[in-house]
């Protein structure tokens, strides 16, 4: 695991300094090669290569290849293929060379690089979830590539992109190929990106879509699941570095760590955080009771205000492309109270509600597509446009009688309308439908049941954008991997193997991990009530008139209505809204640093 950093062109002097502030992802060691015409460079956090030393950038047979991630088949390739290799980045390069679709092949996480000296040829890779990120940008005659913006951003500067604001706030993220920045891109999951002589061409590599239903039955599924994601789990506890799990109390991470347990050669680490005095928002309490069972050495550890104020001060030096995740802030500060304890990679149990449809809101989505078919739906159409809400039941009604794609990720946070009341910059109604048309239509050209397609959307936009980007950022600023078991290839494909009917049970959510949970851990965190992770961070922010950092950077760069912040901001002394107004204020803040 580490950090990847390159540029193909004409090499000025100013490159070693942008590999610089990428340090903070590998403190194992770094190392760099060029000339005149190119550069490379790689920072390394060594877990599967601890104790030897850094291969990267590898230089062979004419060819320079970087890696960012784990791939853990690399050992089954090397014999399978009869690879001249001994090592992940050596397996990548030498299936590269032979031909073979490294999307395919590979098992892990990766963001990857190969270089064709003679020809002048680059190849990026993003991994098919899009764990590990890169961004690239091609400005005055050079292709850069990094493992985060800020390498890139102090070599072609900042340049606010006020139509990316849309799909930020829109999501609270940006989505591929787009971030925050005009000039700078970063590659979607599952995409290969070919450059050559200015000319840049990206390719999907992913197929979940096409993956046959052959699982007709709760039985086989559950069976299934247990099998591979006891695999999943053991190919991820690392030999050789301390480790933990994350574990927030609730039924993914309390399985994950359950089924660690059993590969743990001592007593497993389990860390966890909780709000003092903010009793309806700790679930430390639960999170104790799996770590007892297991016979865990427990992690607990308290969040302050004073530690959210803090914490946030030190990530506003690690944040470029924007993520509007409040849960980032203490998950920071966690997985920084795990480094100090020794821990480099921690397990989670991220993925899970996704794959198994875990939300309520999915329920509340089946139920607006029959809104489609409503017969004399004229009448309800013309009474909507008089009686505009800024709720969101109104766009689902809105969506479902225009009979448009109603489900736009999880992730979804502003609408249209709510985007054009705020923004001075006005788009067209629709434009948080632009980032997903094109999953959206290939998702009809398969075929497949509409329950499919939330995991699909939520898969490419609320994991790989928002909770998997907010992830990467926190971790390896801490020099932490954090590692992702139900993510695993097989488990995806296997998700979308299962009949979807049997996938989705609406009287049961997830029903298929929570049978598989009953054999592993306590009953009574089986059929707890899903909480997601919340504190008090509005509350937080107004008691310190946080508000008035949009205010200022509004100021200064002119991108909202000051009318319709005031009332978002009376609103969220209301209580309402409370989502809304983190990812402006993030962004804020972020402004105000340039």
């Amino acid at each position: 695991m580490c950090s990847i950093f390159g540029i193909v062109g004409e090499v000025d002097g100013k490159e070693l300094k942008a590999f610089d502030t990428l340090a903070h992802r590998g403190v194992d060691g770094s190392r760099f090669l060029g000339n005149k015409n190119y550069f490379f460079g790689s920072h390394r956090l060594a877990i599967e290569s601890f104790g030897k030393e850094i291969n990267q950038p590898l230089k062979k047979d004419g060819f320079i290849a970087l890696f960012n991630g784990e791939i853990y088949n690399y050992n089954e390739l090397i014999l399978e293929y009869n690879l001249d290799a001994t090592d992940e980045i050596e397996t990548i390069l030498e299936l590269f060379k032979k031909g073979y679709d490294l999307h395919d092949k590979l098992r892990g996480i990766y963001a990857i690089a190969i270089y064709k000296i003679s020809t002048n040829e680059l190849w990026l890779f993003r991994d098919l979830v899009g764990k590990k990120p890169i961004y690239y940008t091609f400005e005055n005659g050079k292709f850069i590539f990094s493992s985060e913006v800020k390498a890139i951003e102090s070599l072609v500067g900042f340049n606010l992109d006020k139509r990316a604001i849309h799909h930020y706030l829109g999501f609270g993220t940006t989505i591929a190929p787009y971030t925050i920045f005009k000039s700078i891109k970063k590659l979607p999951p599952a995409n290969r990106l070919y450059f050559k002589d200015k000319e840049t061409l990206l390719e999907n590599k992913e197929n979940f879509l096409s993956i046959d239903i052959s699982i007709n039955s709760k039985e086989e599924a559950v069976t299934k699941l247990e099998n591979r994601l006891l695999e999943a789990v053991k190919i991820r506890v690392p030999k050789s570095v301390e480790w933990g799990v994350l574990v927030s109390g609730g039924l993914d991470s309390s399985l994950v760590a359950s089924m660690a347990n059993k590969f743990s050669k001592s007593a497993l680490n389990i860390f966890s955080i909780g709000y003092e005095g903010y009793k309806s928002y700790d679930e430390r309490a639960y999170a104790k009771e799996v770590a007892t069972s297991l016979g865990a050495n427990f992690y607990s550890f308290n969040f302050t205000k004073k530690d959210f104020f803090d914490t946030l001060e030190e990530m506003l030096e690690i944040i470029d492309d924007p993520i509007g995740d409040p849960a980032q802030i203490p998950l920071y500060f966690l997985i920084k109270k795990a480094r100090e304890q020794g821990i480099k990679v921690l397990l989670s149990g991220d993925g899970s509600d996704e794959l198994f449809l875990g939300y309520r809101s999915y329920k509340e989505y089946l139920m607006m597509e029959s809104v489609k078919d409503l017969p004399y739906s004229n009448w309800l159409k013309n009474h909507l446009r008089a009686n505009f809400s800024e709720n969101k039941e109104w766009e689902w009604y809105k969506r479902a009688l225009n009979k448009e794609l109603i489900f736009r990720s999880s992730a979804e946070l502003y609408t249209d309308r709510q985007l054009n009341m705020l923004l001075r910059l006005q788009e067209r109604d629709g434009k948080n439908y632009e980032p997903l048309k094109d999953y959206w239509s290939s998702f009809k050209n398969s075929n497949r049941d509409i329950v499919d397609w939330f995991t699909y959307a939520d898969l490419k936009v609320q994991l790989s954008e928002f909770f998997l980007a907010k992830i990467d950022r926190v971790s390896m600023a801490n020099s932490v991997e954090v590692r992702n078991p139900f993510l695993d290839k097989m488990i995806v494909e296997l998700a979308f193997n299962i009949e979807p009917k049997i996938r989705y049970n609406p009287s049961c959510v997830k029903e298929i991990v929570k049978e598989l949970a009953k054999k592993y851990i306590p009953i009574n965190i089986v059929k707890r009530k899903k909480k997601g992770l919340n504190y008090p961070f509005l509350e937080w922010i107004l008691e310190e008139n946080g508000v008035e950092k949009i205010y200022k950077a509004n100021k200064k760069f002119n991108f909202l209505k000051v009318e319709h912040l005031d009332y978002l901001s009376q609103k969220a002394k209301q209580g309402k809204f409370r989502q809304h107004l983190f990812p402006l204020y993030i962004l804020s803040l972020m402004l105000l640093k340039k």
